[in-house]
């Protein structure tokens, strides 16, 4: 997705200046600039965690649809980039646990099911 904005001053703005004018005015397209400029970075950073390209997509998705949710939480305190570096490692550990969860989930089931074939071989 480039964003394609009418007004260049918006695209020369820093990030931290960008935020406070999107959170402020509630312009969702001005957010496409920050997509554009972070969108490869967090794809990469999503890759490593993903099991394929298409995984690494949807996460990549989900970041931003939940950055621009929670955008009003930025306070300044790092660079914006810090903290979109951080926004996406922690939902992509997140998304990593889930992932071991199910995992182990079905290993469980697997045994459980495999303990039941040889109980009901017994019974029989």
């Amino acid at each position: 997705m480039k964003f394609n904005s009418q007004n260049s001053n918006f695209a020369a703005m820093t990030d931290e200046e960008l935020v406070q004018f999107i959170v402020h005015s509630s312009n969702t397209n001005l957010f496409g600039i920050l997509y554009d400029r972070y969108a490869q970075k967090v794809y990469g950073k999503c890759l490593g965690f993903a099991e394929s390209r298409d995984v690494a997509e949807d996460l990549t998705q989900d970041i931003f649809v939940k950055l621009y949710l929670n955008l009003k939480n930025f306070r300044g305190e790092s660079k914006f980039s810090t903290w979109l570096y951080s926004f996406a490692y922690n939902h992509c550990v997140n998304y990593s646990k889930l992932v071991l969860k199910k995992k182990r989930n079905e290993e469980v089931l697997d045994d459980e099911n495999q303990y039941a074939e040889v109980v009901l071989t017994f019974v029989k």
